[in-house]
Parts: C-alpha cells; structure tokens; sequence
C-alpha cells in the first residue's frame, strides 16, 4: 500500500462514514473499505471495551492486601472504571507476578503453553520499550515475525521481556491500550503450539484466528504467522484483542 493509500485510510477512519466520497477516489476500493471499516471497529472497542472490575477480583485483591498489609489495610474502594487504589494494586501486581512465575517457570517438562503466554499479560516488562521501524512495525522482530505497530490506535507499546515457556523461548512486546489496560504480545521461537482444548476458532474481517477467556478474565487471541505463534492476551472485550491480532494481516494482504 503506497503511503498516500495509508493516510487516506487515516482520514477515513477519522472521518463519519459519510464523508468518505469527498477523500478519493481510493475510497471506493473494496479493501480500502475493508480496511477502513476494521480500523473503525477496533477504534469503536477501544474507545468502548475497558474492563469490568469482577466482584470475585475485589475480593482477592482484598485478601491478599490484607493478609500482606495487615487489617489494618485500607479497604479497596469502586468508582466505576477508576477502581484503582494504590494498595490495592499493589497487592494485586504482587498476586499476578507470584501466578505468572509458577505457570512459566523456567522451563520444565509440560511442553510450550499458550494459556502460560497469555498470563505473561500480568508480568512486569525487563527491557525497554520498542521504537517504531515505520507507520505499521516496530523496530524488533522474533523468529521472523515483526510486532505490529498501533500507533494508528493510539496504542503504544510499553516494555518487552524473554521468557522460556515450557522450555520454549519466546519474546513478549507489552503495548498500553487507550484506558491504560495491559495488552501482551507473545511470540513463540520454533514450530506452532498446540491450542487450548477450549480455543475457539473465529474469523474477524476474513482473517483466520483462535480465542479464548481465562479465568482471569484475559481475552486472548492466537495466530500463526511465518510459523510461529503469536498470542495477545488484554482484560479488555475480546473483539478489541481480535481486531489488533487481525490489524497487521489485514494490512499485509491488502500491501
């Protein structure tokens, strides 16, 4: 796609969808619409899709302030979505990062997970954010697969780190969606992972893609791209990881 054909996609997305006639010509091109309208859908979801705070995650994050703090402890408040007291995090970053070392580990004998992928969405990043290579990726690949850039989402990427997955190498680009949510992106060295047994295989603008929900209220989506596995997991509704997962392929095709 020549980068005249990606700033009239800015436009239009920017634009109500009845202006598009007034931008080109371009405009009128079935996959310009189809990238148009994706763009649209994403943005609509981020704008729209921050995550709920469960009751039953009240209640841990309770728990666990309490029983690390003391009763003493302030209790933890809601306010709607700006649920976040600092205590209260707290507890709960240090609960994530205790579930996150003992699913990935350090290697052992279960073979390579997706479900210990997506938990790396609540482990702290160890290297530095990425830079932008262009208006579509990031200027750091794995196993030949390049991160995305969404930039064009307003939505950054944050940190990076390295794990070994059931003695599996992978590499993780954290990205921070427009309500502050956490989106992780795992890419995993080697051969494609076996699916969850309760994966979902879904198609999201034509694009071929598999999802699931955790228990802890992650989304995650899966994808194989030159072989490998990628896996973005987000608390956030699932069409929003969906749309990001299908954003680059979509872009590629339509290149």
């Amino acid at each position: 796609m020549q980068p005249s054909e990606e700033q009239e996609i800015t436009r239009l997305v920017d634009q109500q969808p009845g202006a598009a006639a007034e931008l080109g010509a371009s405009s009128d091109r079935p996959e310009i619409r189809r990238q148009v309208e994706a763009q649209r859908r994403v943005s609509r979801e981020l704008r729209t899709g921050g995550p709920a705070v469960p009751d039953r995650l009240v209640r841990t994050v309770e728990s666990q302030v309490r029983g690390r703090y003391g009763a003493g402890a302030a209790p933890a408040r809601r306010r709607g979505l700006s649920w976040r007291p600092a205590v209260a995090v707290a507890g709960l970053a240090a609960v994530c990062a205790a579930i996150v070392i003992g699913v990935v580990g350090t290697g052992g004998s279960t073979g390579p997970s997706i479900p210990a992928a997506a938990a790396l969405a609540f482990a702290p990043s160890t290297g530095a954010a990425p830079v932008a290579r262009s208006a579509k990726l990031l200027d750091v690949s794995y196993g030949g697969v390049t991160y995305p850039n969404y930039a064009r989402f307003s939505v950054p990427p944050t940190g990076t780190r390295t794990d070994r997955i059931g003695g599996r190498p992978a590499l993780t680009v954290f990205y921070r969606l427009p309500n502050g949510t956490r989106l992780s992106y795992t890419v995993f060295s080697g051969k494609a992972v076996a699916l969850p047994h309760d994966a979902r295989a879904v198609r999201y603008e034509g694009v071929p893609l598999t999802e699931f929900s955790t228990s802890s209220g992650l989304s995650v989506v899966t994808l194989v791209r030159y072989g490998r596995t990628c896996v973005l997991a987000a608390r956030v509704k699932p069409d929003v990881v969906l749309g990001l997962a299908a954003a680059p392929v979509l872009a590629q095709t339509s290149a």
